[in-house]
Order: structure tokens, then sequence, then C-alpha cells
């Protein structure tokens, strides 16, 4: 058995589980948003009690998650929607019939990888960017009312 077959029996699979990926990482996106906001909400309350490396830290927590989901979720939906024209392809290929249909049906199968990779990413970018305004917000407002000068770089 050659490489290119070896690699097409696993291509063909499809994108499901690609589209299983995406979920798990909606599912955590949502928990991330969620915790973050909850924690940001908390820290509001009581930041001058915090040291500033503490508060910087615990600030920016979690945010790499919602930062790495956001730009790679979209390859990864790429991802399952080539792996879902591969097998769309070989499915025609091997097909006794022929015609618009067989291949059609499977190209849509295979977009919804693609949507899915940008319902993940979308939300992801824009929760990332909220939270990083807000983080700069805090540790400004930190800096101003205790007379520290903080770095804030990204």
């Amino acid at each position: 058995m050659s490489l290119t077959e070896t690699i097409l029996k696993i291509a063909l699979i499809g994108g499901d589980p690609v589209l299983y990926i995406l979920i798990g990482m909606s599912i955590v996106t949502v928990a991330v948003v969620i915790e973050r906001y909850l924690t940001i909400k908390k820290i509001q309350e009581n930041f001058l009690d915090y040291d500033p490396l503490e508060l910087k830290l615990t600030l920016e927590k979690r945010l790499g998650i919602l930062a790495t989901f956001g730009n790679n979720a979209p390859f990864i939906g790429l991802f399952g929607t080539v792996l879902g024209i591969i097998k769309a392809f070989h499915d025609l290929g091997t097909s006794t019939e022929f015609g618009v249909r067989v291949v059609m049906q499977g190209i849509s199968e295979a977009l919804v990888a693609t949507a899915m990779g940008l319902f993940v990413a979308i939300p992801a970018v824009i929760s990332y960017n909220y939270f990083v305004r807000k983080v700069k917000t805090i540790l400004l407002t930190y800096e101003r009312k205790k007379n520290l000068p903080l770095e804030i770089k990204e």
C-alpha cells in the first residue's frame, strides 16, 4: 500500500472528526468567555487590593485560548472542507450513478466545516478584543490610582 493510498483512507473519514473538534472549541470558548466575564467583574470591585503583577496575570489569564481559537478555527474548518471534498470526489468516482446531485450533496456537507470554523472564530475574536480592551482599561485605571508605571504591551 502506497503512502498516498494510506493518506486517502484517512481522508475518506471525511469532515466529521473536524466538526467534533470545532464543537469542542466552541464549548471551550463559551466557558472561557463566561469565566473571564465573571472574574473581571469580581476584580473590578476591589482591583486596588491586588499586587500589580498578580492583577495583570489574573486579568490576562486564558485570553490566549480565545486568540488561538479565533486565529485557527477557520483553518480547522477549511481542513474539514478539504477532507469532505476529497470524500465527495472519491464517492463520485466509485459511484455507479453520475450526476450533479452526487457532487453537490458531498460538497455542501463539506462546506459545513468551513461555516462551523467561522462560527467558532468570530465570537472568539470579538470576545478576545473585548477582554483585551477591558484589561487595558483596568490596568490604566490601576496605574493612575496607585501612581505606578505599568507596562502594557501586547
